[in-house]
């Protein structure tokens, strides 16, 4: 299988993470996340949130924590 990725810039990274809320049987909700660099993705993870939440928008927010480290490293990654 061939993955093509590309884009205008290395350093410009786009990141997408949404939340589904109190998905699973013990009330817990489900991120997924995807990094791109303009053309086809470079990283995707969808996981469990490890902690209920008590809202949609708690939801994103624990999300967007569990997912944002990812974009981080790989800027780091990429500067160094």
């Amino acid at each position: 299988m061939e993955r093509i990725i590309g884009g205008k810039d290395i350093l410009s990274i786009h990141t997408w993470v949404d939340a589904a809320y109190a998905v699973h049987e013990n009330m817990r909700s489900q991120t997924g996340g995807c990094l791109s660099f303009g053309r086809g993705m470079v990283h995707t993870k969808s996981s469990k949130q490890k902690l209920n939440t008590k809202s949609s928008t708690e939801a994103e927010l624990v999300g967007l924590s569990d997912y944002v480290p990812y974009t981080l490293w790989i800027n780091n990654f990429l500067a160094a």
